[in-house]
């Protein structure tokens, strides 16, 4: 196995500059501790009023960081020797557009991280799945032994991991698009590509743009480096010509001379002239066709690492999926109810509706709209959905679109979609929660979405 490319690139100087962080969330807070303790001048800005945010914003205040808060002040971001933007900015708000007019260097939160982090960086992005693919990667690599932190958007940012850092440490990061669009040098020595289908059109003006910021993952890899994608996913095998990185694929309907794929029933990984069965797909312990393939581009990455297959498959069997991603609630009196709240695009929640044949599902759809082609779910609605149930914001547009497929009820909230689903479902039936919407119509996020789902779900009486 060649010798892995360390993440950090020559970093600038910290003490002393005028650094300008934007967005104070989870990634902006961690950003400024860092900064401060490197003696950076630190300005925290934030759209929102304090009264909105984290109390800990606030204490960022006596450390010596400059608050602004409640708008943005052009001047600070014209004034600073560096900007660092968390993942929920978009980059083409007005102040990052001057500063960059006058030569202030604006990136990334994961990009400023990267010059610092030392170790083996694995970077997993994708439209759906990337969550679960990253938390599985990391539980395969630390099952055998080896030192790895799943970390970037699924929860703990990225810059966290600079005291801890070890060059022989795993830092197995999932990396949203609005992350990608903030690099320059980042340089994973494994990128994996998932999946590409339109999400968060209402932040990019077509499709394309959103996959070309996801596609930036490959940007700075070389011969040394790998690339793995999804064989079965057009937009992302196209891919295959232009990426400098040796390129792995796994797929779950090619027989591939190699990578990942599916034969007589199981998964099997070859490389280098061995195939390896790693186990049947029957024995996979997350539920759903498209976890499949999340599990197949897990043990690409381990086998890279140089996991031995059976270890990984050990590894494999041992994993609990994440709530919130067809997660199973209960069954009662013979209908079965799944949380897939994960779902905020059309995407997902075309990859739920694959996991359950027969024309036995109660959906629930419906939630903020991103800008989502609701028309693209009309086929499988067609095949394997018994009664829509459409709920928040995007609930008009949706049944405008898909409502004459399906009998559809609207709802205005999470206690009418449970008692409307109910009455619905089917004998041997199943209610799934997956909303091709975000939550915020209603909820702060998928999150408490799914929770609300969860405990009316299990307060229902016999």
């Amino acid at each position: 196995m060649p010798a892995p490319t360390p993440i950090n690139a020559a970093p600038p100087k910290l003490a002393g500059a005028r650094v300008v962080v934007v967005g104070a969330a989870r990634s902006g807070l961690a950003l400024t501790r860092f900064l401060l303790s490197r003696q950076a001048r630190v300005v925290l800005t934030d759209s929102r009023p304090s009264a909105d945010l984290d109390p800990a914003v606030t204490e960022l205040a006596r450390e010596g960081a400059t608050l602004e808060l409640g708008g943005h002040d052009s001047g600070s971001f014209e004034r600073a020797d560096l900007v660092a933007v968390s993942p929920g900015v978009p980059l083409s708000i007005a102040p990052l557009a001057a500063a960059r007019r006058r030569g202030v260097r604006v990136v990334a939160e994961v990009e400023l991280a990267s010059w610092f982090v030392k170790g083996i960086m694995i970077g997993i992005t994708g439209s759906n799945g990337k969550t679960t693919t990253t938390a599985l990667t990391a539980h395969l690599l630390s099952h055998a032994g080896l030192k790895a932190t799943a970390c970037g958007n699924i929860g703990t940012p990225l810059i966290d991991m600079v005291p801890r850092a070890a060059p022989d440490h795993y830092y197995v990061a999932e990396l949203s698009s609005f992350q990608l669009e903030g690099i320059e040098t980042l340089r994973p020595w494994i990128g994996v590509l998932l999946n590409l289908s339109p999400d968060h059109q209402d932040r990019y003006p077509s499709p394309q743009t959103y996959y070309q910021a996801k596609c930036r993952l490959f940007m700075n890899q070389g011969a040394a480096d790998h690339a793995i994608l999804n064989a079965d996913d057009p937009e992302v095998r196209g891919l295959e010509p232009v990426i400098r990185a040796r390129v792995s694929l796994f797929s779950g309907s090619a027989d591939l001379p190699q990578g990942a794929c599916l034969k007589d029933g199981g998964i099997v990984v070859r490389n280098r002239g061995r195939e390896h069965r790693v186990l049947a797909t029957g024995d996979l312990p997350l539920f759903g066709t498209h976890n499949i393939e999340n599990a197949m581009a897990a043990l690409l990455v381990a086998d890279l690492c140089g996991v031995p297959m059976p270890k990984a498959a050990q590894g494999l069997r041992l994993f609990r999926g994440l709530p919130h991603r067809l997660e199973r609630v209960r069954e009662l009196q013979g209908v079965t109810w799944y949380n897939d709240s994960k779902a905020t695009n059309v995407g997902a929640t075309l990859k739920s509706l694959e996991s359950f044949p027969g024309r036995r599902i109660v959906l629930i759809l419906g939630g903020h709209d991103k800008g989502g082609d609701f028309k693209a779910l009309a086929p499988l609605v067609r095949d394997r959905v018994a009664h829509l149930v459409l709920m928040g914001e995007a609930r008009s547009t949706i049944d405008a679109q898909v409502g004459a497929i399906a009998p559809a009820t609207q709802v205005a909230t999470m206690e009418e979609a449970v008692r409307a689903a109910r009455d619905a479902a089917p004998p041997g039936g199943v209610v799934l929660l997956a909303p091709a919407c975000a939550s915020f119509d209603l909820y702060s996020g998928y999150e408490a979405r799914g929770d609300d789902f969860r405990r009316r779900v299990l307060a229902l009486q016999d």
